[in-house]
């Protein structure tokens, strides 16, 4: 298991700095946030889907949203069961489909596509170090003890694997018997795990004390400086939010499903949905080689 599985691609998002991108996928998921018409969220959608396909990790980002398709699928029915509305579109026993329902139901799951989908284009194409990297001159010693947590779970795990397969070797049962009986029998682990994790831990803090971690100011063997391409694009990417929520106060991507907004689109509407689009066109340059 992997907590950031990056995908080493050569492709123009992958060369990109990382700076861009984290704006984009925050801009993107500020924007899943702000938006409620479905129409508007299925066209950024579109345009993240697009971006994974310049970085060859489209595969991927339908891996990952096949397993959101679950999520989706209940907060789908939630909504519809939960949610108020007067049309009647038709009857399942005592449980009425209303149409607001049902519009309001797509709208939440739009926004959730469009937001793991703008973490997943984050995810494959920027390597965890450089992440860390670009964060890290927020606040390093945070960052630091995030980027070891981080590379510590997936060791964790493989911890666990092992000494799990190395009992089961002698004879103990995991798989049988109801919870209570499969909890107990895993409590046997615990112990093991934990000075595993407390030795590597210990290892960790003695390997930075020793490289003066904290004594002093920091300093980077490799800083690379923003372009004025990576500029136009931050810029670019930064003006598309506060666009989407001028227009959202016009009126522009704010249905309101539950009172009766219909599903429906407007020249004007496209129109808006062109220029927001339009602010995250810059991402398709893509980075130097």
């Amino acid at each position: 298991m992997f907590l950031f599985p990056y995908q080493d691609k050569d492709s123009r998002i992958h060369r990109m700095d990382a700076r861009p991108k984290m704006v984009f996928v925050l801009s993107m998921f500020l924007l899943s946030i702000l938006i409620s018409d479905t129409v508007y969220l299925l066209a950024l959608f579109g345009l993240v889907m697009t971006v994974a396909a310049a970085g060859k990790v489209l595969r991927p980002t339908l891996g990952l949203l096949k397993y959101t398709v679950y999520v989706a699928a209940f907060l789908f029915l939630f909504s519809i069961l939960f949610s108020q509305g007067s049309t009647v579109l038709f009857e399942i026993g005592p449980i009425e489909v209303k149409e607001e329902s049902v519009l309001f139901a797509s709208s939440m799951c739009a926004r959730l596509f469009l937001a793991i989908a703008s973490f997943a284009i984050l995810t494959f194409t920027v390597h965890p170090d450089e992440m860390m990297r670009t964060l890290s001159k927020f606040g390093y010693k945070t960052i630091t003890g995030l980027s070891i947590a981080t590379k510590m779970y997936p060791t964790i795990a493989m911890d666990s694997k092992n000494i799990e397969d190395a009992m089961k070797a002698r004879g103990v049962e995991f798989d049988s018997g109801n919870i209570l009986v499969k909890a107990k029998a895993r409590a046997p682990i615990m112990m093991p795990l934990m000075l595993n994790s407390m030795d590597r831990a210990i290892e960790v803090a003695e390997a930075m004390e020793a490289r003066g971690f904290g004594a002093g100011v920091r300093t980077r063997y490799h800083d690379r400086p923003l372009s004025k391409k990576d500029k136009v694009m931050i810029a670019s990417f930064l003006a598309a939010l506060p666009f989407g929520i001028a227009m959202f106060i016009l009126g522009f991507g704010n249905a309101d499903y539950i009172n009766g907004a219909p599903l429906s689109i407007c020249i004007d509407d496209i129109l808006v949905i062109m220029v927001e689009i339009a602010l995250f066109l810059p991402i398709f340059a893509g980075g130097r080689r």
